[in-house]
C-alpha cells in the first residue's frame, strides 16, 4: 500500500493525551474515556468495529480504508470524482486551532486500483486547511472548492500528480462563530451550481462582483464559480444543514443534522429581504411539520438516495441518513410523493440498513461509489459535542477515521464507465444511464467543457431523440440542465418542457424558469408563469410561485402569484406562499385583495388593528389571543350588524362550530365577561343550556359558567352536573375559575365543600381549586383546604395536596386560621440559558415545605432539571452520560435509575416548559440540580438550599 508525498502524523508523534486517559498503543488500538458514553468505552480496532455492525438482511459491510493504513484522521466530508477516486477531508484541528499552531487539516485521495472494495493508495492532496467541513470537485479532481475558515478556497492541481499546486480565495467572509456549523454539505446541482449550507449561530458577509451577500444563521447557498455569483438559495429555522441531494428529477432534499429532520428544499427558497424576519421565532417550534422524516432521531450527518442498480428494486431510490448519538447507524426511508413534496414510510419496520453497538462510530457522510455501493465516512471519535466539553479536553481522540462500504450480497456491482476525457457524444448517451452517479459525472463533465464544443452537440442530440419513448422527456430535461450549467439559453426547449406530459418534467422546467426569466422579455416570462401556476399538479405550481418572487416586475408578478391561492396547498406550499406573497406585497406596497386576506395571519397585532375593518380583518381579530375587549366587540358588531345579542350569538356559534379551536382561546373571557350582560340574557341562556349537553369538555365548562352567570345562582348548574356524572361535575367546578369571585354565587359553596371532602380524586382536585373562588367564604374555604393538606401531607396524594395549597394562596394570609398560617408553596421559575447555565443558579426553601418548580427551556438544545442528593451530581452525571450509548437514552430523559435522584423533569425541546411539584427534604442542606443531557451536567448546575428558616 502506498502513501502520497505529503504523509501523515506517525503514531509516535500523536498529540499527548491527559493522564485521565488510558492509552494502549499496541496493534494501533486505543482505549479512552468517553464523555458521551460514560466510563472507559473501548476504542475498537477496524476489525473489531466491523464485528460490531448489524446490517439489514441480504446486505453486507466491509472496511474500505482506515487510520491503520492511511492518514484518515477525524474525517468530516467525502465525495467521489469521475475517475472513481474517493476524496476525504480530515479535521484534526477540530474543534478549533491552538494559538500559535498552524492548522494542518487535509484532503486525501483514496484509490481502489484493483477494484476489490478496499483502498490501495492514498495521496495527500493538500494539508494546510482549517476545518474543511465541506468541499466539491471540478475538472475531474484537478480543481477543489473547499471551506477553510473563513474562506472558500479554489485549490488546483496543475500538473496532474494528485497534489495541489495553487491556492486561491474564491469567497471570503464565511461565518466562523460556531465550528460545528461551518459551511458543509457541498453538492453540484443539476444546474451546474454549487450548493452548500451553513448552520445556526453563523453570520456570513461576502463581497462578490455582483454585490454583497449576507446570510443570517442557517442558510443554503448557491454558487456559480464561472461568474462568481453567490446567492442565498434557502433560509429557514434549521439548526445545521449537512447534506443536499438531488433526486432523479433534480428535486433537492436537505438534511438538518442536529434535529435529524429532512426537508423538501423548495419550500424554503422564497425571496426575502435580509435579515429574514422571524426566522427562528416562527419556525423552530413547527419545523417538524415540514420534515418528511419523523422527529426524535437526532443527530444525523449526511444523506443519499439509493439510485443505483446495485440495490434491488425494493429499496431503489430510498433516502438514507446517518445517526451518530444514542443510536448509531444508518436509517433508511421509502420516499413517496405527497402534495408538492415528499413523505416517507419504513416498510421494513425497525430493520435499519446498518446499526452498531460501537458507540464511537460517528458517521459523517454517505455517497454512492463508482461501483454502485454505498460508502460511509466514519469520524470515529469518543467526543463529537463542543458546547458541553472543553475544546481542549484531552479525551478528544483525533487520530482515527474509517470508510465503510455497504453492498448487497447477491447483486452484481455496477461500475460506472469511463467518463473523464470521453467524447461529447459518449457523454450525452450516458445521460440516459439509470444510475444517478453516472449521469451526475457525465453531466458535470459536459458542463465544465467549453460551450462552443458542447452546445451544438447538445442541440443535435436533443433533435435525435426518439420522442415516442417516454424516457425522452427526462433526456430533454438533462439537456436543459446542461444548457443551464453552460449559461446558454434555449427558451424553445424550456417552453416545450413546461408543457410536458409528465408533471415531473413541468416541475423541473419551472425550476429552470425561475433562473432564466431575467433573460427573457418580462411579459413572456409572466405568461409562462401564469400557465405553470394554474397547473393541475401542486409541485409545478410551487415552482411557479417561487419564481414569481424573483420576477423583475413584482407589481405584475404578485397578480400571477395570487392565482396559487385558488388551489390546494400543503403545509410547505403554504409556507412558501406566505413568504413569497409577503415579500412581493412588501416590495410593491400593495397586493390583490385575496393576497391581503391570505397574509392577515402574518401581521403584528398593531398592524392588524390599524387596518380598515372588513369581514376578513374582523375574523382575524376574533382569532387573536390577548387583544382588548373593545376590539373584539367592534369586530363582532361589524360581522353581526351591531346588536349585542346578535354579536353574542355569532361569537357562540364561532366557538361551537370551531373544530380546530381557533376562537375559544380568544373569545373565552368575553363569553363570561360580556360588558352588558342584560342585553344578551336570552341568547346566553340558550347557549348555556345547549353547551352543558355537549360532549366537548370545553363547551361544557363554558356552558356551566354561562348558566351560573346568567342565573346568578349555581343551584341549577349543580343539579344538572350532579345528574350527568363525574365529568360534568369537574366541568362545573372548573367553570368557577372562569367566573371569578365577584360572579360566583355563595349557594355553590356547600356543593363544592361536599365534593372536596368526599369524591373521586379528579373531583376533589377541581373542588380544591374552586372553593376559594366564592366571595365571603374564604375563611371557611381555607379551613377545609388546610385539613386536606394535613391529611395528605408530603406522603399522600401530591396532586390533591398541591391543589389545596395553591388554592389557599389565593386568600390573603391574614384571613387564614392560625393553625394553617405556616402552610405555603414556594414557587420557583428556572430557565435554561444559551450558555448552558440555569437562571437562577440557586433558590431556598424551608425543610419539608411544598415546592412548585417551573422549568423553561428557551434554548435550541435539549435540557432538563434533575434534583439530586448532596454530593451526588458527578455520580448521577456520569450515569446519565452512559445512557447516551443506549437507543432508549433520550426516551428515558437521560435520568439514571438511582435513589440519589430526588426529582426530575423530562428533556425539554425549544420553548417547552414543565411544572414539577414536590415536598422539599426534611433534612436541611444543599441539594444540587443539574441538566443530565449527556455532558451538560459539567457546567449546567444549580443548588436548592433547604433550610430551617421560612423562605421569602
Amino acid at each position: 500500500m502506498r502513501i502520497g508525498v505529503k504523509n501523515w502524523i506517525p503514531r509516535g508523534k500523536w498529540p499527548a493525551m491527559g493522564a485521565a486517559i488510558l492509552l494502549s498503543i499496541s496493534g494501533g488500538d486505543a482505549v479512552a474515556t468517553d464523555l458521551i458514553g460514560g466510563a472507559l468505552p473501548e476504542m475498537l480496532s477496524p476489525e473489531e468495529a466491523l464485528e460490531a455492525f448489524t446490517v439489514a438482511e441480504d446486505y453486507q459491510v466491509n472496511l474500505f480504508a482506515s487510520e491503520k493504513d492511511f492518514p484518515i484522521q477525524s474525517p468530516a466530508a467525502m465525495t467521489f470524482d469521475s475517475r472513481g477516486r474517493l476524496w476525504v477531508s480530515c479535521v484534526t484541528s477540530h474543534p478549533h486551532a491552538l494559538p500559535g499552531v498552524e492548522p494542518r487539516d487535509s484532503i486525501l485521495i483514496l484509490e481502489d486500483e484493483d477494484r476489490d472494495g478496499s483502498a490501495d493508495k492514498c495521496t495527500v492532496f493538500y494539508d494546510k486547511l482549517y476545518l474543511p467541513m465541506g468541499f466539491a470537485l471540478a475538472d475531474g479532481g484537478r480543481t477543489v472548492f473547499v471551506v477553510s475558515e473563513p474562506n472558500l478556497l479554489r485549490l488546483t492541481d496543475t500538473d496532474g500528480d494528485g497534489v495541489a499546486d495553487e491556492e486561491r480565495i474564491e469567497l471570503h467572509g464565511l461565518g466562523t462563530e460556531d465550528n460545528h456549523h461551518v459551511a458543509s454539505g457541498f453538492q453540484w446541482g443539476p444546474d451546474g451550481r454549487l450548493y452548500f449550507g451553513q448552520g445556526l449561530f453563523l453570520n456570513t458577509q461576502i463581497e462578490t462582483p455582483h454585490g454583497p451577500v449576507r446570510a443570517f444563521e442557517a442558510t443554503v447557498f448557491r454558487f456559480d464559480p464561472r461568474t462568481h455569483k453567490l446567492e442565498v438559495h434557502g433560509s429557514f429555522g434549521w439548526s445545521n444543514p449537512w447534506g443536499i441531494v438531488f433526486d432523479h428529477w433534480g428535486q433537492p432534499l436537505l438534511a438538518d443534522a442536529s434535529p435529524a429532520l429532512n426537508y423538501y428544499l423548495p419550500y424554503m427558497t422564497s425571496n426575502f429581504h435580509y435579515p429574514k424576519p422571524g426566522k427562528y421565532e416562527s419556525f423552530t417550534t413547527v419545523r417538524n411539520q415540514y420534515s418528511f422524516t419523523p422527529a426524535g432521531r437526532r443527530p444525523s450527518c449526511g444523506n443519499e438516495l439509493l439510485l443505483s442498480e446495485h440495490f434491488p428494486e425494493e429499496v431503489r431510490g430510498w433516502y438514507v441518513t446517518n445517526q451518530m448519538k444514542g443510536w448509531h447507524g444508518i436509517r433508511w426511508y421509502q420516499l413517496h410523493e405527497e402534495g408538492a413534496g415528499y413523505g416517507t414510510t419504513q416498510p421494513r419496520g425497525e430493520e435499519e440498513l446498518l446499526t452498531t453497538t460501537d458507540i464511537t462510530f460517528r458517521p459523517t457522510g454517505l455517497q454512492l461509489g463508482p461501483d454502485g455501493a454505498l460508502y460511509v465516512l466514519d469520524y470515529y471519535n469518543p467526543i463529537v459535542g463542543h458546547t458541553t466539553y472543553n475544546f481542549r479536553d484531552a479525551r478528544r481522540i483525533q487520530t482515527h477515521g474509517r470508510v465503510w462500504r455497504i453492498t448487497h450480497k447477491s447483486r452484481p456491482l455496477v461500475w460506472q464507465p469511463e467518463i473523464r476525457g470521453a467524447s461529447v457524444d459518449v457523454l450525452l448517451e450516458l445521460l440516459k444511464d439509470p444510475n444517478y452517479r453516472t449521469r451526475y459525472f457525465a453531466r458535470r463533465e459536459l458542463q465544465e467543457r467549453d460551450a462552443g464544443a458542447v452546445v451544438p452537440e447538445i442541440e443535435k442530440w436533443v433533435h435525435g431523440l426518439e420522442t415516442s419513448d417516454p424516457a425522452s422527456w427526462h433526456h430533454q430535461v438533462e439537456a436543459l440542465w446542461l444548457y443551464q450549467g453552460q449559461n446558454h439559453y434555449d427558451f424553445a426547449l424550456l417552453e416545450r418542457l413546461l408543457g410536458g406530459e409528465d408533471y415531473h418534467v413541468r416541475t423541473a422546467a419551472g425550476r429552470v424558469l425561475r433562473f432564466w426569466q431575467g433573460s427573457m422579455a418580462p411579459d413572456r416570462a409572466l405568461k409562462l408563469l401564469e400557465r405553470a401556476i394554474t397547473d393541475e399538479h401542486q409541485a409545478v405550481r410551487l415552482e411557479a410561485l417561487l419564481a414569481c418572487g424573483y420576477h423583475v416586475e413584482p407589481e405584475s408578478a404578485i397578480e400571477v402569484a395570487a392565482l396559487a391561492l385558488d388551489r390546494d396547498m400543503d403545509t410547505g406550499f403554504q409556507l412558501a406562499a406566505q413568504e413569497t406573497l409577503g415579500y412581493l406585497a412588501g416590495v410593491t406596497g400593495r397586493a390583490p385583495s385575496e393576497v391581503e386576506v391570505f397574509l392577515l395571519p402574518t401581521l403584528e397585532d398593531a398592524q392588524l388593528l390599524a387596518k380598515e375593518l372588513t369581514e376578513p380583518v374582523a375574523y382575524e381579530i376574533l382569532r387573536r389571543v390577548g387583544l382588548d375587549t373593545g376590539s373584539y366587540i367592534e369586530a363582532l358588531a361589524h360581522l353581526s350588524g351591531g346588536e349585542d345579542s346578535a354579536s353574542f350569538a355569532l361569537m357562540a356559534s364561532l366557538v361551537e362550530e370551531d373544530t380546530e379551536g381557533r376562537y375559544l382561546a380568544s373569545m373565552s373571557k368575553l363569553l363570561i365577561k360580556w360588558p352588558r350582560p342584560d342585553e344578551i340574557r336570552t341568547v346566553a341562556e340558550e347557549t348555556a343550556e345547549r353547551w352543558t349537553r355537549s360532549k366537548n369538555r370545553n363547551l361544557s365548562r363554558y356552558g356551566y359558567g354561562l348558566m351560573i352567570k346568567v342565573q346568578g345562582s349555581g343551584l341549577r348548574a349543580a343539579e344538572l352536573a350532579a345528574a350527568k356524572g363525574p365529568l360534568a361535575v369537574v366541568d362545573l367546578l372548573l367553570a368557577v375559575s372562569l367566573l371569578g369571585r365577584e360572579d360566583t354565587p355563595g349557594d355553590l359553596f356547600p356543593f363544592i365543600a361536599e365534593r372536596l371532602e368526599k369524591a373521586p380524586k379528579a373531583i376533589r382536585v377541581a373542588a380544591a381549586e374552586a372553593i376559594t373562588g366564592i366571595a365571603g367564604r374564604e375563611e371557611a374555604a381555607v379551613e377545609l383546604l388546610g385539613g386536606v393538606v394535613d391529611a395528605e401531607g408530603g406522603s399522600g396524594d401530591l396532586a390533591l395536596s398541591f391543589a389545596a395549597l395553591k388554592s389557599m394562596q389565593r386568600v390573603p394570609r391574614q384571613m387564614w386560621p392560625l393553625e394553617h398560617r405556616e402552610k405555603q408553596v414556594t414557587l420557583v421559575r428556572i430557565t435554561a440559558t444559551p450558555d448552558l447555565k440555569f437562571s437562577p443558579a440557586s433558590f431556598a426553601v424551608p425543610a419539608g415545605s411544598a415546592v412548585e418548580l417551573e422549568f423553561v427551556n428557551p434554548d435550541n438544545l435539549y435540557h432538563n432539571l434533575v434534583i439530586v442528593m448532596p454530593g451526588a451530581e458527578e455520580e448521577v452525571g456520569l450515569a446519565a452520560d452512559a445512557m447516551a450509548a443506549t437507543p432508549e437514552g433520550l426516551e428515558r430523559n437521560y435520568v439514571p435509575d438511582t435513589e440519589k435522584v430526588l426529582h426530575w423533569t423530562p428533556q425539554l425541546a425549544l420553548r417547552k416548559r414543565h411544572r414539577l411539584q414536590f415536598f422539599a427534604p426534611e433534612e436541611p442542606g444543599d441539594y444540587p440540580y443539574l441538566c443530565t443531557f449527556p455532558g451538560h451536567w459539567r457546567v449546567m448546575r444549580g443548588v436548592m438550599r433547604v433550610g430551617v428558616e421560612k423562605a421569602d
